[in-house]
């Protein structure tokens, strides 16, 4: 992962995290199983953010933006995710001016 890319987790992180109704990111398969064996070849450097995936789709101009989070109990979901991806959105249409994105918000549970 590039130092670009890690900073773009790093900020959106930090984004999503501010989002009320958010309790957490989801912790991803690769964290998971990072935890059970150190040296397994999914666990990379740089690759400490979870609950948020950045490709680039073979053939698409616009770069996907997957993000899992755990809403807070006592919040409707739906204007959790709206938040989280108005959030986002802003902060990438500032931070990353001329790129295009594609943002997909999945609440993973409840706490």
């Amino acid at each position: 992962m590039s130092a670009s890319a890690d900073t773009m987790h790093s900020e959106l992180a930090h984004v999503v995290q501010g989002v009320p109704g958010v309790a957490f990111l989801a912790p991803g398969l690769r964290s998971r199983l990072r935890s059970l064996r150190a040296t397994s070849p999914l666990a990379r450097p740089g690759d400490d953010t979870p609950g948020i995936t950045v490709s680039v789709p073979r053939g698409d101009a616009r770069t996907t933006v997957e993000i899992r989070l755990v809403c807070r109990s006592g919040t409707r979901a739906l204007d959790t995710t709206r938040a989280v991806r108005e959030a986002v959105g802003r902060h990438l249409a500032t931070g990353y001016p001329g790129r295009e994105f594609r943002i997909i918000v999945t609440v993973t549970g409840v706490t």
